[in-house]
């Protein structure tokens, strides 16, 4: 599912992590990419949009990338070597007790989607358009994340703290948790008139007081009810 946004890069929204945010005209050609590419999907950008936002002539794309696709492929692998690195480093925090990784995990996994909710969005869509050695390696890291979090789940069975019968359908229903954050909850400078619709009434839904911390401590603990961690219960 894409955004419907109209393309503001000036505006001072964080589009890429800082560690991956370059400057000059790569800079320049990822953060226009990540505007474009989220509003439309991949299909509905073509090298001449992408420049001409820019002001620049499409030969300045080809000198960074050999085509559309490579760009288009490069912000996926970020988006998802990201996701993968955030869990990673979560975990090592953790301690050792399943519960409290999972809500580590957790927690790290709807904080990317929702500060980083255009680049979320290329990550989990138009996959499709990846092959060869591109999809092999976003895979992996995909693969990984879910395996981060599934053996979390696995040692928690083991331990007798979580009852889950199957992980690989727990991890999908945690997962799609954190990516529906990225679809409707906006940085500030991002409320367009399209979306703005969509994300007021889920705003109006859980009320003004509720704070995105507020929220990725609920969404953490539905993942724990979801494994059935026995604390839970009750």
């Amino acid at each position: 599912m894409t955004r419907m946004t109209s393309p503001a890069p000036d505006q001072d929204v964080a589009l890429l992590p800082p560690h991956l945010a370059s400057s000059g005209a790569k800079g320049r050609l990822l953060a226009t990419s990540v505007e474009l590419f989220s509003a439309r999907g991949y299909h509905g950008v073509s090298v001449r949009d992408i420049t001409a936002h820019m002001g620049v002539q499409p030969s300045s794309l080809y000198a960074q990338f050999p085509s559309k696709a490579h760009l288009f492929t490069e912000l996926v692998f970020v988006a998802n070597e990201e996701i993968r690195t955030r869990l990673r480093t979560a975990l090592l925090s953790a301690g050792s007790e399943p519960e409290d990784q999972l809500r580590v995990l957790v927690r790290d996994y709807v904080d990317f989607h929702a500060t980083y909710p255009l680049l979320a969005t290329i990550g989990h869509n138009d996959l499709n358009v990846l092959s060869g050695r591109s999809l092999e390696q976003v895979a992996t890291s995909r693969k990984d994340a879910v395996e981060l979090m599934r053996s979390v789940i696995l040692r928690g069975n083991d331990l007798g703290v979580f009852d889950c019968a199957d992980p690989w359908v727990a991890v999908a229903a945690i997962a799609g948790m954190g990516i529906r954050v990225a679809t409707w909850y906006l940085p500030p400078g991002h409320e367009e008139a399209q979306s703005q619709g969509y994300a007021d009434a889920v705003r109006s839904w859980m009320g003004p007081e509720r704070s995105f911390e507020d929220i990725k401590t609920t969404i953490s603990e539905y993942a724990v009810r979801i494994v059935g961690a026995r604390t839970a219960e009750g």
